[in-house]
């Protein structure tokens, strides 16, 4: 049998190595979309959601206060899909609330570079005005650096903005967003009410 030196003077000490064919690395990420759907309505979401690496709180920064988040059954319009959606309150009312009452705050324990979500937008019968104020998404990376805020393409004075879905995203150059808040402006009448659903993000699935 031909031995290593003895083929490698038999091609005249040039030795061909084949390199197995390069294959990128495995894609380990995995687009998540949370519609609240698997709790009972009235559910409070703060850890319901952290196996995949977001838990939720709601607050307000003036007074500082934090308390729960809930999943509750849409009862003015339709959830975006199915019945729940997102939100600060699990009263007996509507499931609805824009900045003057708070903000839903997501963290995630895998930093982002890209999330979405729906908002709805209702109109407020008992203040009439001429403001501008939408539902938005904030973002902030893992020092509580402010990144930027989304607001709805859509506004108060466009038709199909109130008693419907507006997709809302936020995008960072660099994958470095931790958290986000959700809540609608209130600058002044018309007040808008929101509420939100289909929260879109990425995970890598070996991380915890």
């Amino acid at each position: 049998m031909t031995d290593i030196k003895n083929l490698a003077t038999a091609l005249g000490s040039k030795i061909i190595l084949e390199r197995p064919p390069f294959r990128p690395p495995p894609n380990l990420r995995r687009t998540v979309m949370i519609d609240f759907e698997s709790v009972p309505s009235g559910t409070a979401v703060d850890n319901a959601f952290a196996a995949l690496s977001v838990t939720f709180s709601s607050l307000t920064t003036n007074p500082a206060k934090r308390w729960s988040a809930y999943a509750m059954a849409m009862t003015l319009g339709t959830a975006q899909s199915g019945k729940n959606v997102l939100t600060i309150t699990n009263g007996t009312g509507a499931p609805l609330f824009d900045a003057r009452w708070g903000a839903v705050e997501a963290v995630f324990s895998q930093l982002q570079q890209s999330i979405s979500v729906w908002a709805y937008a209702l109109d407020s019968p008992e203040c009439l005005g001429s403001s501008d104020n939408r539902p938005f998404m904030e973002a902030y990376d893992s020092n509580g650096t402010y990144l930027g805020k989304a607001r709805t393409q859509l506004g108060p004075k466009d038709a199909n903005f109130f008693g419907h879905w507006h997709p809302l995203s936020f995008s960072s150059p660099s994958r470095n967003i931790q958290r986000i808040r959700l809540s609608s402006q209130a600058q002044g009448c018309p007040w808008v009410y929101t509420a939100f659903d289909n929260l879109t993000f990425d995970r890598n699935i070996l991380l915890s």
